[in-house]
């Protein structure tokens, strides 16, 4: 392309996108070429002929299709010149490009798949080059803007499409950033070392899973680490001599400092209450029982493998990269592994609502993933019965005890109406054809308690209250039918209700405890997030790592490791799943 028609481009450019007419003047200038002793005209064959190949054998994963129309732009706007090489192409712009890929395990990803040393062998033997080897000059300098882009493009929305599996539509979609104009000014003002935080997630858990993983990589991983085994759970006031272990074990964790274990003795035995509050702060944030108890799951947290965690670590980080941009004021998170719900009154609140959740059954009732408004609550809420609940659980009941639906407080309702209804003659028939359907009446039996959180979405599920509060006592918590009970329901309506004229602590506590369902619509809409995420950072900035119950991890592990014969579009989740209740 010549001067005239790379004026033109430029003057169209900025017509469409005024936004980027400084970067666009700024590449203008930068656009001219490397040097004179190089053939204009060869060095732009060679670079069209590249990128119209869409195909680089010198990398590891040659196809760079997926990144062609980024490429072509980045040398179109450079005049199809070379961006890295030739004598004028400062050398710390290749410096830092290189640096970029070689520590791409900084934020969970492989060097390896940007071909990091590689790409050092390459440009020290391009600079080795007289300017008159053309071609070989091309492919290095392609191949380098290829593996940055492929790294840039990981970094900032992930390795992989979460909607292949099976993700709502809303995740995998951030706002659009301008990749190669941010690329092409960090260029142009050398100060591509700051290209990677420009991109990376805003999020604050991801800022403290990466310093967590620096942290960790510091460790020994092939240091033999002895595993604790109790012959039988450890209670307070007992005794073993495993406690110098354990001890240490929670120090590790950050569950004890250097001046609580000072004060104890390295021969002592006694389960001591200093360890006792160890292992229960331990277990809070892991959302066990925090009975200070070392049972079966304590002791699998206390034996988690380092290497294990980093693995979780860069799963996090990488489900972190597909999240949508996240609207500022209150959100609420669900963490379904973790068996926890977080309510943020801000992005940067540090001091959140937490409580224990219970979510679905693993085998066919999972939660499912999703990003949505909460638009109102209700209280004293009805249940409406679910037809896959009704056909499993209440016809089988109904045909041996035909006072059943009487006993539970359930009434037939005309379908689609919505209000009374009357008994038809034949009920088990009209339940079954759809003519009729069933809802509970609100009051102690309804398995809905006193308050439901609605935020409309395909797979109708709800945050709820319960008035089965034992459950919530158990370590593993996937007991529902998707709907997610919440703990404490009370605090959760008056986080939501936070500033809304009338809805005050009492007016609160009063629609909990009325005889009639009430609608309270939301003046500001809140965001709900269900997630997943087996490696997360708590409040009190530490990590914890949660059971993988879905088999989610495995999966996405295995096709991040593009494993022969596994389908990128295969689902984490039966899309037939019953997900309510």
């Amino acid at each position: 392309m010549n001067q005239h028609a790379t004026t033109h481009y430029l003057k169209k450019m900025a017509k469409s996108m005024p936004y980027l007419l400084p970067v666009l003047l700024l590449l203008y200038f930068f656009s001219q070429p490397a040097s004179t002793d190089i053939p204009e005209l060869s060095v732009n064959q060679a670079i069209q002929s590249l990128l119209a190949s869409k195909q680089h054998p010198l990398l590891l994963q040659p196809d760079f299709s997926k990144h062609s129309e980024a490429l072509t732009q980045l040398y179109l706007m450079n005049a199809n010149q070379l961006i890295w090489l030739g004598e004028d192409r400062p050398v710390k712009n290749r410096g830092d490009a290189l640096n970029i890929l070689s520590n791409a395990a900084d934020d969970g990803l492989n060097p390896v798949d940007y071909d990091a040393e590689r790409m050092r062998g390459y440009l020290q033997h391009a600079e080795s080059l007289p300017q008159s080897a053309v071609t070989e000059l091309a492919s290095y300098d392609v191949a380098l803007s290829i593996a940055l882009l492929h790294y840039l493009h990981d970094l900032h929305v992930g390795r992989i499409d979460p909607r292949d599996l099976n993700y709502p539509v809303q995740f995998g979609t951030k706002s659009t950033i301008d990749i190669v104009a941010l690329l092409a000014l960090h260029l142009q003002q050398q100060s591509l070392a700051e290209l990677p935080l420009a991109l990376a997630p805003k999020l604050a858990q991801y800022r403290q899973l990466k310093q967590v993983l620096a942290d960790y990589r510091k460790l020994d991983l092939t240091a033999v680490s002895v595993e604790l085994a109790f012959e039988k759970s450890l209670r307070p006031g007992a005794h073993d001599l495993q406690l110098p272990l354990l001890r240490q074990r929670l120090r590790n964790l950050g569950e004890l400092s250097e001046e609580d274990l000072a004060g104890m003795s390295e021969s002592d035995s006694l389960y001591d209450p200093a360890s006792i509050a160890a292992i229960q702060r331990l277990q809070q944030g892991q959302g066990l029982k925090a009975d200070g108890i070392v049972g079966k799951q304590t002791v699998m947290v206390l034996n988690q493998p380092l290497g294990e965690k980093i693995a979780l670590i860069e799963l996090a980080m990488e489900r972190l990269r597909w999240l949508p941009d996240l609207p500022d004021g209150p959100r609420i998170i669900v963490n379904i592994p973790a068996f926890q719900l977080w309510a943020f009154n801000s992005a940067e609140d540090q001091n959140p609502l937490n409580m224990k959740v219970i979510v679905g059954k693993a085998e066919a009732n999972q939660t499912p993933m999703l990003w949505e408004d909460m638009k109102y609550l209700e209280f004293m809420p009805y249940w409406n019965i679910p037809k896959s609940i009704m056909d499993k659980e209440i016809l089988p009941k109904l045909a041996t005890d035909y006072a059943y639906l009487v006993a539970q407080d359930i009434e037939l309702v005309e379908r689609f109406a919505d209000n009374g209804g009357e008994y038809l003659d034949n009920v088990v028939d009209g339940l079954k054809s759809g003519r009729v359907r069933a809802r509970q009446r609100p009051g102690k039996k309804n398995p809905l308690g006193r308050v439901k959180f609605i935020f409309p979405n395909k797979a109708d599920v709800y945050l709820h209250d319960t008035p089965s509060k034992t459950a919530f006592n158990r370590d593993r918590r996937d007991l529902s039918h998707g709907c997610v009970r919440v703990a404490d329901a009370e605090k959760l309506a008056e986080f939501v209700l936070d500033g809304q004229e009338g809805w005050d602590l009492q007016a609160i506590r009063e629609a909990m405890t009325a005889t009639k369902t009430q609608r309270v619509s939301l003046k500001r809409s809140i965001p709900v997030l269900f997630f997943y995420t087996t490696a997360f950072v708590d409040q009190d900035n530490k990590p914890r790592f949660y059971p993988d119950i879905y088999g989610h991890d495995m999966l996405l592990q295995k096709i991040l490791n593009k494993s022969p014969g596994l389908s990128y579009k295969q689902p984490l989740m039966p899309r037939n799943a019953t997900v309510s209740g």
